[in-house]
């Protein structure tokens, strides 16, 4: 019964852990939900189009992966933008990209969870 239990909260554990990635594998992942970690390497700021870039670990023009995010919906999470680069952030969300266009830059739009340190 013991073997039992510990194999179910083993199966358990597995099927809610999180995957966590890096820019690196994000090219994988995509249409799926995921953690993805990195380091903030630039950012631009929305002006007309309200949508606002967060580009992971290298810099446009050569990004590898973005987070594109409304002005509304940082407000929401009491996220400025103004000094975040050079931070690391870890960034909750379904991975989106047109399988297509293999240069097209993979993104998170409007990430269900946020974290910059």
């Amino acid at each position: 019964m013991k073997k039992m239990f510990f194999i179910l909260v083993l199966i358990a554990a597995k099927s809610f852990a999180q995957d966590t990635i890096t820019t690196a594998q994000v090219k994988q992942y995509i249409d799926k939900e995921v953690w993805l970690k990195g380091t903030i390497a630039s950012v631009k700021i929305a002006s007309e189009d309200n949508i606002n870039y967060i580009n992971i670990d290298k810099a446009f023009p050569n990004n590898l992966f973005t987070v594109a995010i409304t002005t509304k919906y940082l407000e929401r999470l009491k996220i400025k933008l103004e000094n975040i680069k050079g931070k690391k952030i870890l960034v909750k969300g379904k991975i989106l990209a047109n399988r297509k266009d293999p240069g097209q830059v993979p993104q998170i739009f409007n990430p269900t969870q946020i974290q910059i340190k």
